[in-house]
């Protein structure tokens, strides 16, 4: 189903109804067609300047994302050139004691969210109706879960995401199991451990005499 992200309105330019008192209703139908192709130009360059600026601020995120990593290749080139292996000697012991690498660089997360919804998505979002009071009920059941969650449950996707995620580690964790125990070295022969070996002391003789 397709969603409709920006609209021009009016849709229906020359729908509507004609009241009985008007003589003339040819040029009151032309009046009101005039008058919805203006509402629709205005709401036309609406669009336009909601359309605009959010091209700006993408092009302007752009941006400072490209100088950003463009400082970074400049600061790397920079000290790749003044390292020389022939003087610059690192012992391994300095390389010990140094920190380990953390990087700064914070990766973009929750990108699909309420607060990164658009502006034209919001006002289409506050003219929807609410959904029914369904949590009102919940008290009532027994198992403990939301009765919204039955008429709509914004999570289920999360959810249905998460477990499936889950599924594939837990088949990856068994994996690395199963690879471990086929990898463990077999005991070599000076290490096995003998059983003790029964010896009979009786000589053939005894066993004659005692028969």
């Amino acid at each position: 189903m397709p969603l409709i992200k920006r609209q021009v309105e009016p849709i229906h330019l020359s729908r509507g109804v004609v009241s009985d008192h008007i003589t003339n209703e040819l040029e009151c139908v032309t009046n009101n067609t005039l008058a919805g192709v203006i509402k629709q130009l205005s709401s036309l360059s609406k669009h336009a300047e909601d359309l605009f600026g959010e091209l700006y601020s993408e092009a302007n995120s752009l941006f400072v994302r490209t100088n950003s990593l463009q400082d970074r290749i400049d600061k790397l080139s920079h000290k790749v050139t003044q390292l020389d292996s022939t003087v610059d000697v690192v012992s391994l012991q300095d390389i010990n004691m140094r920190k380990a690498f953390k990087s700064s660089i914070h990766a973009d997360q929750q990108v699909v969210s309420r607060t990164s919804l658009p502006a034209a998505m919001s006002e289409i979002y506050s003219l929807c109706d609410k959904p029914p009071a369904l949590n009102d009920l919940s008290k009532y059941r027994d198992d403990g879960k939301e009765g919204l969650k039955f008429y709509t449950d914004p999570t289920y996707f999360f959810e249905l995401w998460r477990q499936e995620e889950m599924k594939q580690q837990k088949v990856v964790l068994e994996k690395k199991e199963r690879k471990k125990k086929q990898k463990r070295p077999e005991p070599e022969k000076g290490n096995q451990i003998r059983k003790p070996k029964i010896v009979d002391y009786t000589d053939k003789r005894d066993r004659k005499s005692v028969v």
